[in-house]
Formats: C-alpha cells, sequence, structure tokens
C-alpha cells in the first residue's frame, strides 16, 4: 500500500480542506433553521424522518411534533443548526419521503413561537419553554 500524502485528499499540508486551486475553502456559516413539516399521522414517520437527519450526521436542536386541525395530519417543527447547502439537502431528502406532505421553512422568529404556542395548546407544556426561546 503506497503512502498518501495531503495533496490527494484535497488538503493542504496544515490539514485545512482546499479547492483543486489549492486555496482553503471558506468556513461554510452555520446557522439555526426551524422547518415547519406537515406529515401524514401513521406510525413510523417520526422514526423514518429521525433516522433522515441521523444518516446525514445533522444533529437536531428541538423536536416537536403536534397534531393539525385534521386528524390524518400532524405538523413537526424542526430546529437544526446547519449551512444552507445543509438545508438544502436535508429539506431535498424530506421531501422525497411519502408520508411528507408539505415543508416550510420559518424564518421569521414571531411565526415561529407562533407554530410552537399552537403545539403547546394541543400538547405538553414544555413546548412553551422552547417557544419562548426564539423571542
Amino acid at each position: 500500500m503506497s503512502p498518501h500524502n495531503s495533496a490527494d485528499h484535497g488538503q493542504s499540508p496544515s490539514g485545512a480542506a482546499s479547492n483543486q486551486n489549492n486555496q482553503p475553502r471558506k468556513a461554510s456559516t452555520m446557522s439555526r433553521h426551524a422547518l415547519s413539516v406537515l406529515v401524514e399521522n401513521n406510525p413510523g414517520v417520526l422514526a423514518r424522518v429521525s433516522v433522515l437527519f441521523a444518516r446525514r450526521s445533522f444533529n437536531i436542536d428541538h423536536l416537536v411534533v403536534g397534531p393539525t386541525e385534521d386528524p390524518k395530519v400532524s405538523r413537526m417543527t424542526i430546529v437544526i443548526n446547519v449551512d444552507s447547502e445543509q438545508l438544502h439537502k436535508v429539506t431535498s431528502q424530506l421531501d422525497k419521503l411519502i408520508e411528507v406532505i408539505h415543508i416550510e421553512e420559518l424564518d421569521d422568529a414571531t411565526a415561529i413561537r407562533e407554530k410552537l404556542w399552537v403545539i403547546n395548546d394541543n400538547g405538553p407544556r414544555p413546548v412553551g419553554a422552547m417557544a419562548n426561546s426564539w423571542a
């Protein structure tokens, strides 16, 4: 087996990632994103969604699932800390799940709090503390 040098793996000698011109890559900016996901209210949907995140090494910061007005549909509010490229990847993968009806990124703190309070009114009280964290 031949020894590998850093040029074989797209890294500079210092170990930092680089592009083909041996220029260091810009660090991607991670930020918190909240997704409101409408899903079919079926057994195993939550497991499939969480496995999707785990297989791609995305950590879920917050996850709240609650009923909607339609008993056949549940709303998942998922908060993740990712960059824009990773956000696009995860939403694309979520959209491929058969049980996913609609995905919406909540970019306004007020909208996020409102979605969480709606779930809180129908479910466990600790969600209110999470809603307050978006103040």
